[in-house]
């Protein structure tokens, strides 16, 4: 890692307010800076510009700190963090930056950070975590993927709704038909073991009973005892019916003994079976046969000697045993009611308990999408009010996070393109001001030469009308001598006769004369070549009028342009 050197332990405190902006290429070189970054860190823009971004690296910050950046970087991500930087003279200063990567076509084409002034306590919780960052050698922060929480989502919590609340439905479901299942099997376990028996045995007292009294019946079919009143059935129907009794006691009894009975409930049935047999063998049967002989007295006295102490016997016992029974009926009935309440409770408290974690489960749902929502359109509106110096969170996962992850980036965006937009439009008043000043002096300096032009077109349009006065005043010479007629002879004799040979002025005068001819021909000749140049200084001054009006026309534009970059410093001062 690239050490700058020196550092002389002195501060360099922003002024609150102050943002530093910087942008790098994806290898960190600096591609932009403003004017607060070059203030700040003493560099140059020229200086900046084209350098590794590690050019204000201080060597206080752990090596661990800048791996930490790029890989959060690398991952799409925004990171923060307050950054000790060091100045050109060795001065240090304290930034909390924010660093997004800038995409474009899905694609990662640079970086861009936006610092801001931390707080002083900001700045000691930075110098006790480089201390420990220094000592561990890496940065001992959250995993930045979020652990299973990258999977908090809006898709992923509306599907796990759903699949909670079917689960909760066929936990539902399995529970009722569970309970129901195992109550029916209660209840028919309960029936048939327990208030079968009861009916069984009911049932074979009251058969026994009858039986006592079909004896009794078939006595009144003795010949004294038989009344007109009552006609009874002969005594082969009371047998067949005592028989049919008798049958069905051993069915019902045999049923009862094939299930399993325990403790009391055996020694009862026991009893009560015995006494039976001697109430059937020592009392019906003697008692049956002594009625189909006709022996009615023998059958009296068998039923009242045997089948009624019989009987009294064996109803003792079985009502013991019904007794008994019931009893262990109304028990299973208690059990079975207590295991129906332990069902409904066991509902009622899976009801509650599916209730209470979907609550728990929404109000979580609720928290990790629904407030950052509302905390990233919060942010949206005080960026719509023209307020980029807000402080957006982006810790959040799913879409909720990527939202406010996509928030900060372009809010730093905003950032950046308006200290951009601030600098070339200070630029272009800068250079519109030059401009204006520049326009003026060559307005002036035109209307200066348009002055001379003309004033020379007048000293020329003088010296015209001399030389055509001259070559008037020396034609008119020429007339007043009269040479002009004389003008072949003169020349004859001069050019024929030898010099002297006439003894007189003449040839002087012919000399005079061709000079006189001579100076009308070259004033005429000036004076015509003075005009020509009167007409080109003319269009030389046109030139120069349509010049200077181009001139103006430029410097307005200027003046134009410079109201528009001052238009649109002032719409970017709005965004601040």
């Amino acid at each position: 890692m690239k050490i700058n050197l020196p550092v002389t332990g002195r501060e360099n405190v922003i002024a609150p307010g102050r943002s530093l902006v910087s942008r790098t290429d994806i290898k960190g070189v600096i591609t932009f800076t403003n004017d607060a970054f070059i203030e700040v860190s003493g560099y140059s823009r020229a200086e900046l510009v084209g350098s590794s971004h590690n050019i204000v690296r201080h060597p206080d910050v752990p090596p661990a700190v800048f791996e930490d950046m790029w890989d959060t970087l690398h991952q799409g991500l925004p990171w923060r963090g307050v950054v000790k930087n060091r100045c050109k003279n060795g001065d240090h200063y304290w930034v909390d930056a924010r660093v997004v990567p800038v995409r474009k076509n899905g694609a990662t084409i640079g970086y861009m950070s936006v610092r801001g002034v931390p707080s002083r306590e900001a700045i000691a919780r930075a110098e006790t975590a480089y201390a420990a960052i220094a000592k561990a050698g890496k940065v001992t922060t959250a995993n930045r993927t979020g652990g299973w929480k990258r999977f908090i989502s809006i898709k992923n919590g509306v599907l796990a709704g759903i699949v909670f609340v079917t689960l909760m439905m066929i936990a539902g479901g399995v529970l009722g038909i569970s309970g129901l299942h195992l109550s029916s099997n209660a209840m028919r376990t309960l029936y048939h073991e327990e208030m079968e028996p009861v009916q069984t045995i009911g049932r074979i007292n009251f058969l026994m009973a009858e039986n006592r009294a079909q004896i009794a019946l078939a006595l009144r079919h003795r010949p004294a005892a038989r009344t007109a009143w009552k006609p009874d059935p002969g005594v082969a129907e009371h047998m067949a019916t005592l028989m049919r009794n008798r049958s069905e006691i051993e069915t019902l009894w045999k049923d009862y003994n094939s299930r399993q009975r325990t403790g009391l409930e055996r020694e009862l049935s026991d009893r009560y079976w015995r006494a039976r047999t001697r109430y059937v063998e020592d009392g019906l049967i003697p008692a049956k046969a002594a009625l189909v002989r006709g022996d009615y007295d023998t059958a009296e006295k068998l039923l009242q000697d045997n089948v009624d102490p019989a009987y009294e016997e064996a109803k003792k016992t079985v009502e013991a045993l019904l007794a008994f029974v019931s009893q262990k009926a109304k028990g299973n009935a208690l059990s079975v009611a207590e295991l129906n309440e332990k069902i409904s409770i066991v509902a009622m408290g899976g009801i509650a308990f599916g209730s209470i974690a979907f609550m728990l489960a929404g109000l979580f749902f609720f928290r990790s999408t629904v407030i950052p929502l509302q905390a990233a359109v919060a942010d949206l509106e005080r960026i719509a009010e023209g307020n980029l110096s807000g402080d957006s969170d982006a810790s959040g996962y799913g879409e909720p996070g990527r939202v406010t992850a996509a928030l900060v980036v372009m809010q730093m965006h905003l950032k950046v393109m308006m200290d951009e937009i601030r600098l070339s439009a200070g630029a272009i008043h800068d250079q519109c001001s030059s401009l204006n000043r520049t326009m003026m002096n060559l307005s002036e300096h035109s209307e200066e030469q348009h002055d001379r032009v003309y004033q020379t077109l007048d000293n020329i349009s003088e010296s015209s009308t001399g030389l055509d006065r001259l070559a008037a005043d020396a034609e008119e010479l020429m007339l007043v001598t009269g040479l002009q007629s004389t003008d072949g002879v003169l020349h004859e004799t001069a050019e024929n006769a030898p010099p002297n040979a006439t003894g007189g002025d003449l040839p002087n005068e012919a000399h005079l004369m061709q000079l006189i001819q001579e100076l009308a021909g070259a004033a005429r000749i000036e004076a015509f070549t003075l005009q020509d140049t009167i007409a080109q200084m003319r269009q030389v001054a046109s030139l120069i009028v349509d010049s200077r009006g181009e001139v103006q026309g430029a410097w307005a534009a200027s003046q134009q342009l410079e109201r528009a970059a001052l238009e649109l410093d002032r719409l970017v001062k709005y965004f601040e």
